[in-house]
């Protein structure tokens, strides 16, 4: 049955049907919404790109590359990016893994925020074998060249025109895609506890990472002290103390340091204030009562001293 296409803000809408499962015997139409990628920031793979919108939480590269090689038979595709693969953060990590590789041949200079993007970029093994799509992601579709791309978008068009049912999946082998269910959930139980040695290779990536680092950071900082300021002037940072006189002194000056932190703390809760108010006031009254004591003495011998 012929339909009119429907276009949305310049996206064409191509309807799949998703397979039956035990859970749900009924078939459900999903819709993608699919246009040419013209991203804000033009590469060169944006002109041969088609931008996919609202691909189902299951979709794989595989599913695409089934979809457009197989199922509409338009074009060929080289590679799928989704959502969460190719973003800024990701692209200058991987930036940075060539730089970092290439830096001994080139004597390229790697700064600390070079390997601080690639320290982020360093993750554990993971404990799943097939990632799910969040639900309305969008993916690009990478195809070997524009006709292709140009000539996959027509059959999308005309195959909703026309109203040609397509499974979503529908012959594909399932070898190439991992399962779920509960399938999934059992993989994901015998993969919480990875192989020893990858492990320890993430391990020891990210701790060498974060070395390199602190090293980085410590030579970036000596170096920026050592540059005069406007003024002409050089700010002279002093050095560890070596010899056991400079360790006496340090430690002394850390005493005080703790004796000044520690000024007041003394008298934290009331009754010890209050405490010491009388203990105050009863050294008051006994010096009073003393030089009392010692003015009548004066007052007592005055005049019977006298000198010879």
């Amino acid at each position: 049955m012929k339909v009119e296409s429907v276009q949305v803000e310049g996206y064409t809408t191509l309807p799949v049907q998703l397979p039956t499962t035990p859970l749900f015997p009924e078939p459900a139409t999903h819709y993608l919404y699919i246009r040419p990628h013209e991203p804000r920031i033009p590469d060169p793979d944006s002109t041969r790109s088609l931008f996919i919108v609202n691909v189902p939480i299951d979709t794989t590269e595989a599913h695409l590359r089934h979809l457009f090689g197989t199922q509409l038979a338009a074009g060929r595709v080289e590679k799928v990016q989704f959502e969460d693969v190719q973003t800024k953060k990701r692209a200058a990590a991987t930036t940075t893994e060539t730089n970092l590789t290439q830096s001994k041949k080139k004597r390229k200079r790697v700064t600390a925020d070079d390997f601080e993007r690639y320290l982020d970029d360093i993750t554990l093994p993971s404990t799943w074998d097939r990632k799910l799509q969040k639900s309305g992601a969008h993916a690009v579709v990478i195809f070997a060249d524009k006709p292709s791309m140009e000539s996959s978008l027509k059959a999308a068009t005309k195959a909703a025109r026309r109203g040609t049912t397509i499974i979503w999946g529908d012959s594909l082998p399932s070898d190439r895609i991992p399962v779920l269910g509960l399938n999934r959930y059992v993989a994901h139980e015998r993969m919480q506890y990875p192989d020893r040695g990858t492990l320890l290779r993430a391990v020891n990536e990210f701790m060498t990472t974060f070395t390199q680092v602190s090293e980085v950071r410590k030579r970036e900082d000596h170096k920026r002290l050592a540059v005069p300021d406007d003024d002409g002037f050089v700010t002279v940072s002093h050095g560890p103390k070596l010899n056991s006189v400079a360790r006496e002194e340090e430690m002394r000056e850390l005493v005080e340091k703790q004796k000044k932190k520690g000024e007041g703390l003394e008298d934290f809760y009331r009754f010890q204030s209050r405490e010491k108010g009388k203990e105050r006031q009863n050294q008051l009254l006994r010096r009073f009562d003393e030089d009392k004591k010692k003015l009548a003495e004066i007052k007592a011998r005055k005049g019977k001293i006298r000198p010879e």
